[in-house]
């Protein structure tokens, strides 16, 4: 069982130019140890820059690795931002309109009886549902299967990863919100199909690329592993702090019934990674909260920005977005959770500041502590 002690041996505890530094400090300091999370690091960004960043404990706690903000870690769902922002690269292309039938784009029928739009599968609101399939399809590594592979058995009658009677909900398309992760994979072959490129390289030329974002990537294989977090999960009383997507645990975390303390999960991917598998850094992510802070410049035009931070759906969906309100002020944002994770990446444009946390520990699925986290970081400067 590790000490919280080893949290004052951490290399680099850093809080720059920040006015509230000790009671932030403070505040991070005890969520660490009553959370029992192994790192943590994050940035508040502002004209194009980092001004303030923070970074606790160790990103490998066997090896004494701190967390920082060049860390490389699985940033979950926050990754759904990016394919929505690669879909809509191709909207401003008209390459579809948003409310295009995905039956009649893709190679297979995605619901039998009814369509299902481009804007539902951004909004969830499409009443997919992510099967038991979805839990059993995490793998230590990289996927060996394909993206449209893995999507048409799951959406075939029969397939090898097809759910009866759990791939839909009971209601229709637009009827209900309901959040969905296959529905991402779907907007990511969607890409695939039209641009002709596997979705992974068509991230790298259009949006990693042109932010400089070159450490950044949907595969395990195509980064420094040197650098990545390790995926930690808490053990108490014999039970894993850990999400249990499809209704039971999933196979990537480490240890077993009776393990107490933190566990290193291996580190993992799924056939589906364009929901939530994007690895990258606190500081390359900040060059891409930065983009949108500049109404989308280099990556997407102005007027498409503005069509995705718009309510959609559901009262706070906007395209992917969702936005909350901190201090008053409307901020768009994601956060994700995964087995040895919570990340949260939240801005606003008429203040121009953003803010981003990562931890290499699940907290929880409703993210509310990395929530209150990023709030009192983002109230140092508002």
């Amino acid at each position: 069982m590790i000490r919280r002690d080893f949290m004052k041996g951490a290399a680099a505890t850093a809080l720059v130019g920040c006015s509230g530094t000790n009671e932030l400090e403070t505040y991070v300091d005890n969520l660490m140890a009553s959370k029992h999370i192994p790192g943590v690091s994050g940035c508040l960004v502002q004209n194009g820059e980092i001004v303030r960043d923070l970074s606790y404990g160790y990103a490998d706690i066997d090896n004494q690795m701190p967390m920082g903000l060049d860390t490389l870690q699985n940033i979950a769902s926050i990754s759904k931002t990016f394919t929505a922002t690669a879909v809509m690269q191709l909207w401003e292309q008209r390459a579809f309109a948003l409310d295009d039938d995905v039956n009649r784009i893709l190679p297979f029928a995605v619901h039998p009886e009814a369509p299902i739009t481009i804007r539902q599968l951004l909004t969830h609101m499409s009443s997919i549902s992510d099967g038991v399939s979805y839990a059993r399809n995490y793998v230590c590594g990289d996927p060996e299967i394909s993206l449209g592979t893995w999507l048409e058995e799951y959406f075939k009658p029969g397939g090898r990863f097809h759910n009866a009677g759990e791939t839909y909900h009971p209601w229709g398309p637009g009827e209900r919100y309901a959040y969905n992760n296959v529905a991402f994979g779907l907007l990511a072959y969607i890409v695939e199909f039209i641009s002709g490129e596997r979705f992974g390289d068509y991230c790298q030329r259009y949006i990693f690329q042109p932010l400089g974002m070159t450490q950044s990537s949907w595969y395990l294989a195509d980064i420094d592993l040197s650098k990545h977090a390790i995926p930690y999960t808490w053990f108490e009383g014999g039970k894993a702090r850990a999400p249990t997507w499809g209704g039971e645990s999933l196979g990537v975390i480490g240890g077993k019934m009776g393990t107490a303390g933190y566990v290193a999960n291996c580190l993992y991917n799924h056939p589906n990674y364009s929901d939530g598998f994007l690895r990258t850094s606190v500081r390359q992510l900040a060059l891409y909260v930065n983009a949108y802070l500049r109404n989308g410049d280099p990556i997407l035009k102005p007027e498409t920005v503005d069509t995705m931070l718009r309510v959609h759906a559901n009262k706070i969906w906007g395209l992917c977005w969702f936005m909350r309100s901190i201090n008053g002020r409307t901020f768009w944002g994601h956060d994700g959770a995964d087995p040895g994770v919570n990340t949260i990446m939240e801005f606003n444009p008429g203040e121009n500041v953003g803010a981003i946390i990562f931890s290499n520990t699940y907290i929880d699925d409703d993210a509310t502590d990395i929530r209150a986290l990023n709030t009192r970081l983002i109230s140092t400067m508002l």
